[in-house]
């Protein structure tokens, strides 16, 4: 049975300081992989353990939780771990184990100690007294691919100017608008460099990168026209289970980026494997201001926070249209004959009810509801046949979903959901992927996803999800909406919506297919 990678050393130095909490006002906040977790109940610090909802945790890591008085069971396909309410003790894979603290409820929610879930769920976990969060990244098994036959159009850290020869080392670009290098050079075979284990944005202004090892001093550098903030990490290189991943490449190059919608000046942050002399990552903040920052550098976390704006902002200049003629692009109609296996996946169902609307429904609806309608408007196509994972109000376990994708096997996977946030204020769709294969099909299908919903573009996003992770195939999940907006909610429980977006969806199905 394999056996996750732990930081258990790390994750006991972090906890330590936990108590100091005790009697505070604010409870701590939780993020998974950069985004925030919504609960109903918030941690709590308990002695010198903190206490954490297992429930929120565990799915936004996919993984199954079934409670069955007084047992919490706790699977994500390879561990099984059962913790009893008010008990000291768990069991893991049939052994034995000790908790610092016992698992509670609290008012209706089960608590478990965070130590025992970054142990034994592969979690590094990191706290940033500033700010009163936890942040927990997950650290996968297998490494998503990096490369794959996704479109390639997205804008590379290296656009606007000419580039360093991979692997110069020629740092020196003040006022060339050239900000990154073209990730082409082949890391270096040595481990004498640091690792960045991940970035993630915490959607209020400040940036993470997490590292093992020891790196050299950090170079930062600020360049117009256009703005951004272009920082150098020498002496580092990614590590293999890098979190967000990279833009799918031929060539095999390290580029990547997080598209910003919350923040009044920052809009992207880039990231590239910039040179191995000495061996480099560039990070690079694309600005629509002057913006003030600062960098910090502690307990091998880099900070950056991206502060108030400095000066009036400037609209970016015309580019007048290319009128030069184009030439249509040749495409290459599907093989004669064949007919697509689509898996739709309506997310939630049975026992478990997904997030509750503040209009009173619960997101396992919509999930089906959307799910049937697409169902309904593929089953006249042709060249395509659906398939479900669930066509009632049904629960399946995570691992059943993907399974039965991958043994068809499908050519495409989509799942419905509908979102929740703390804030009754925020609004609109997201679509997320993992591996790097699913890139084309996740920018396709929010296409559509927004035209559908007509509600706020919230971009394409990556996402650890069990389904989208485990399955084989271009795979996406679909957040529609958010149904802790009235609004948001409003629009996705309305039939006729409903229909729009059902046909938005085949559109963009018929559209990656190019059918």
């Amino acid at each position: 049975m394999k056996k996750f990678v732990t930081a258990v050393i790390l994750l006991s130095l972090i906890l330590s300081l936990f108590p100091a909490l005790v009697g505070a006002a604010e409870a701590p906040k939780l993020y998974l992989n950069g985004k925030q977790l919504a609960s109903s109940e918030d941690p709590k610090i308990v002695g010198s353990s903190t206490l954490v909802p297992i429930r929120t945790v565990t799915e936004g890591l996919g993984y199954d939780v079934n409670w069955k008085s007084p047992n919490v069971t706790i699977s994500n396909g390879d561990t099984i771990v059962v913790l009893t309410i008010g008990s000291k003790k768990a069991v893991v894979d049939d052994q034995e184990v000790s908790l610092d603290a016992p698992a509670m409820i609290s008012n209706s929610v089960t608590l478990v100690p965070l130590r025992f879930i970054g142990e034994h769920f592969g979690l590094d976990v990191y706290w940033d007294a500033e700010t009163r969060s936890v942040h927990m990244y997950s650290k996968l098994v297998d490494s998503p691919p990096q490369t794959g036959s996704g479109d390639t159009g997205t804008t590379n850290p290296g656009d606007g100017g000419d580039t360093p020869a991979a692997g110069n080392g020629s740092g020196s670009n003040s006022g060339s608008g050239t900000d990154a290098g073209t990730g082409n050079g082949t890391p270096p075979a040595t481990t004498d460099v640091a690792l960045l284990k991940s970035i993630s944005y915490d959607g209020t202004g400040s940036i993470y990168l997490p590292y093992t090892g020891e790196m050299g001093s950090i170079k930062q550098e600020v360049l117009h026209n256009t703005e951004r903030i272009v920082i150098d990490l020498p002496s580092m290189n990614f590590d293999p289970y890098f979190i967000p991943g990279f833009i799918p490449s031929s060539n095999g190059s390290k580029l990547g980026e997080i598209l910003v919608d919350s923040h009044p000046t920052l809009k992207k942050i880039r990231y590239s494997y910039y040179s191995d002399k000495p061996s480099t990552v560039r990070v690079v903040l694309d600005l629509t201001a002057p913006t003030n920052y600062k960098v910090t550098n502690e307990d091998h976390v880099i900070r950056i926070d991206v502060l108030e704006q400095t000066g009036p902002a400037v609209d970016p200049p015309v580019t007048p249209p290319d009128t030069t003629p184009v030439t249509p692009p040749v495409t290459n109609p599907p093989t004669t004959g064949k007919v697509y296996k689509v898996v739709l996946d309506a997310g939630h169902g049975g026992k478990d009810p997904g997030a509750l609307s503040v209009n009173g429904h619960k997101e396992k609806e919509y999930n089906l509801a959307i799910t049937l309608k697409v169902k309904a408007l593929l089953d006249k196509e042709t060249k395509i046949k659906p398939y479900l994972t669930r066509s009632d109000d049904t629960f399946f376990e995570l691992a059943d979903r993907a399974s039965i994708a991958n043994k068809l096997p499908a050519d495409l996977f989509i799942s419905f959901h509908a979102n929740m946030a703390t804030s009754a204020t925020v609004t609109g769709s997201e679509t997320y992927y993992w591996r790097s294969d699913s890139l084309a099909l996740a920018k396709v299908m929010h296409k559509h996803l927004v035209a559908g919903t007509g509600l706020k573009d919230r971009s394409v996003r990556t996402g650890n999800f069990h389904v989208i992770r485990e399955t084989t195939m271009p795979a996406v999940l679909l957040e529609a909406g958010y149904l802790s907006n009235s609004g948001d909610s409003s629009v996705l429980f309305n039939s006729a919506n409903q229909d729009k977006i059902a046909k938005e969806i085949v559109a963009g199905i018929k559209e990656y297919l190019k059918l």
